[in-house]
C-alpha cells in the first residue's frame, strides 16, 4: 500500500514531519503485542509519520488530548477516503503502544494521550 501525496492526510514526500530515531529494537522481554506493533510499523513505514501529522492537525484545531484509538480510526478512514484503499490493517490493541511511541519521539505530543500502566492479563501473562 502506498499513500499518495494528495488528500487530507498528505505529507509532502514525508519530509514535512521530523524524523527521529525510532526505538525499533525490542527488549529481550518483549511481549507478543510489542512484537506485533514492531511488525506493523515495518509493514507500513509511513504509519508513525501519518499518525504524527493527524495529531498535529488535531492540536492545531485546539484539541489538547486525544485517543490513540480514535487516531487509528481516523487514519483508516482518511486512507480509504483519499486512496480508495481499504487494506490498512492496524490492530486496535496497538493504540497504547502508538501513543507511547508518538509521545516519546515527538516532545510536542507529550501529554497528548493518556497513558496507563501496561499490566499482565490472566494466566497467559499477556500484557496490553
Amino acid at each position: 500500500m502506498t499513500i499518495p501525496n494528495t488528500g487530507s492526510i498528505r505529507i509532502s514526500n514525508m519530509t514535512d514531519t521530523p524524523l527521529l530515531e525510532w526505538r525499533e529494537t525490542l527488549p529481550p522481554h518483549a511481549d507478543k503485542l510489542q512484537k506485533g506493533w514492531l511488525e506493523c510499523k515495518q509493514r507500513y513505514p509511513w504509519l508513525i509519520q501519518q499518525c504524527y501529522a493527524l495529531c498535529m492537525k488535531a492540536k492545531s484545531r485546539g484539541i489538547q488530548r486525544w485517543s490513540a484509538d480514535a487516531l487509528f480510526h481516523v487514519l483508516r478512514w482518511e486512507t480509504a477516503a483519499t486512496t480508495g484503499d481499504h487494506d490498512l490493517k492496524i490492530n486496535n490493541n496497538y493504540s497504547s503502544l502508538a501513543a507511547r511511541d508518538l509521545m516519546f519521539n515527538y516532545p510536542e505530543l507529550e501529554g497528548f494521550f493518556e497513558i496507563r500502566v501496561r499490566k499482565a492479563r490472566g494466566n497467559a501473562g499477556q500484557v496490553h
